[in-house]
């Protein structure tokens, strides 16, 4: 068993280093063919901001050279009408669910964060995004602000070439682990427009590797997620091999749901162990 927060008096216990990345099932409720929660130790779920978000309007998403960009301008129907909805779909499952908090006006995920309790007995933990552009003392802010409105154990999501930068600071505001983390930002063109986006697919994995040896020099002593580009076994046991607790996996699961599966069954004898959690060897 592996503890991604073991600081935290909750914990966030999986039984596999296979996270379905953010959004990769949807809110929990959007399973390819094949594809089942226990294949996971967790899934985050899509980001869900405080006011519904109608999105960006087609085209969102074009193919590059080795991935694609997706820009769905946070399409979301809102916080209280996504807990109303879903919360029976998240009791039912037998997988850890983390809830992704959407940016927004000032004080929006930490407003969203004070209204969970009616659902901490069905959410694991919330994941924050952090920006590109957020400086420290605004990282700080936010996490900590989260912090004192819900005890559930917070992962941070951090832009990959800014990671090493920011993730002391979001330790010390109050994040339990570190998602690396979010691709630098591309532009392709798409029926005659250009989507802006973080770079998805292949591609994104030198990136993850890289803020991933650099984070490993820190010796931070928080549990890290290595996500994006992850689409093989060699790459998941790589970031492991590299420091990573565990790894998220998103486009693999929309174009190979059958090698998501395999993934998930291979990965499993490869478990790590954490502190806060016995094997079963005792």
């Amino acid at each position: 068993m592996l503890n991604l927060a073991p600081r935290n008096k909750l914990g966030l216990v999986i039984d596999s280093p296979l996270l379905a990345g953010s959004g990769a099932v949807g809110y929990g409720d959007a399973w390819p063919p094949g594809l089942r929660p226990e294949d996971f130790g967790a899934i985050i779920t899509a980001p869900v901001s405080a006011a519904p978000r109608k999105g960006r309007p087609q085209p969102r998403l074009t193919e590059i050279p080795g991935g694609f960009l997706l820009d769905t301008g946070g399409h979301n129907p809102g916080f209280r009408r996504l807990a109303a909805s879903q919360i029976r779909t998240w009791r039912r499952l037998p997988t850890p669910v983390i809830l992704a908090l959407a940016g927004g006006e000032p004080g929006d995920r930490a407003w969203m964060a004070a209204h969970l309790e009616p659902l901490e007995d069905v959410i694991a933990g919330v994941e924050l995004s952090v920006s590109e552009d957020v400086n420290l003392g605004e990282t700080a802010a936010f996490i900590a602000a989260v912090r004192r409105a819900t005890p559930l154990p917070i992962l941070a999501r951090l832009p990959v070439t800014r990671a090493t930068y920011l993730a002391r600071t979001a330790i010390v505001a109050g994040a339990d682990a570190l998602i690396v983390g979010t691709p630098p930002p591309a532009s392709y063109p798409a029926s005659q427009t250009l989507i802006e986006a973080p770079l998805s697919g292949p591609a994104a994995f030198p990136f993850t590797l890289r803020a991933l040896s650099l984070l490993a020099e820190l010796d931070l002593d928080s549990p890290i997620i290595a996500a994006g580009g992850v689409y093989s076994l060699d790459d998941a046991l790589l970031c492991l091999e590299m420091g990573a607790s565990a790894v998220a996996i998103r486009g693999l699961v929309w174009r190979d749901p059958a090698a998501a599966r395999r993934l998930a069954i291979n990965i499993r004898p490869f478990m790590p162990e954490m502190e806060g959690v016995e094997s079963d060897e005792g």
